[in-house]
């Protein structure tokens, strides 16, 4: 079963990455600015359900044109000091970012690509947003059987997803989406998991298992037995975790 999740996760991370890939070989003849640059990125999240938002991106790191959620507060907005789009401006290479509060007023991930004229100039870039709890509910539910309104399971089986900085970024138990699990007073109480964590964070697949409660409301800790494994794009990396209640 994680196997499955994790192929159906990479491939999705791998599909978008080339349709980014594409839209800014496009944008290389259509520009950065003006109605053929919004119809490329109007084309891309139009074929894209995972890409809530897109943006093109000057070579001084503000926001030219922006198409999809939150786009009407963005264009003109200077993001050259976010992590990813200074080290996208510097190497000019393609990133794949943290996630991160947006000046669109939510939170998401970026996949950036760098944007080159016909002849190689560099002419900034291009940046796409998807934001992981979603892509994660789309992927991981048809698997567990759970019911993304109430994030109900039917298996014994739940899911959750850590970043590399321990950032909660999918729990079957909403409240603990955005938590850090090394900083958030809810986890200090469980030291195993601490533990696990660590191990986690080091190595890309493994096994082990924890104590925790069974949900923020369901205070019953219950020993849950784990196995983990890895998915990513140009450098970054998710952690993907499945569990079981040990009886």
């Amino acid at each position: 079963m994680l196997l499955q999740i994790q192929a159906d996760l990479q491939g999705s991370l791998n599909d978008l990455d080339s349709d980014i890939a594409n839209a800014a070989q496009n944008l290389s003849t259509a520009g950065l600015e003006g109605d053929a640059a919004r119809r490329v990125l109007g084309e891309l999240i139009g074929t894209n359900s995972n890409i809530s938002n897109a943006v093109t991106i000057g070579k001084d790191g503000k926001i030219i044109v922006a198409e999809g959620r939150g786009s009407e507060r963005a264009e003109g907005a200077d993001i050259s000091n976010q992590e990813h789009i200074a080290r996208l401006l510097q190497t000019k290479i393609p990133v794949f970012s943290k996630q991160l509060p947006l000046v669109e007023g939510y939170n998401g991930t970026s996949i950036a690509y760098p944007v080159f004229s016909p002849h190689g100039e560099f002419l900034g870039g291009i940046s796409a947003i998807i934001e992981p709890d979603k892509l994660l509910d789309a992927i991981v539910a048809p698997h567990l059987y759970y019911d993304v309104s109430n994030r109900s399971n039917i298996t014994d089986y739940s899911f959750w997803s850590m970043h590399l900085d321990g950032l909660i970024a999918h729990d079957r138990d909403e409240s603990q989406i955005g938590k850090y699990l090394f900083e958030d007073p809810l986890y200090a109480p469980y030291p195993g998991l601490l533990a696990l964590g660590e191990r986690i964070i080091v190595d890309r697949s493994g096994h082990g298992s924890y104590s925790f409660q069974v949900t923020e409301e369901d205070k019953k800790a219950v020993t849950k037995d784990t196995y983990w494994t890895t998915a990513g794009l140009h450098g970054r990396e998710w952690r993907l975790v499945i569990t079981k209640v040990l009886q």
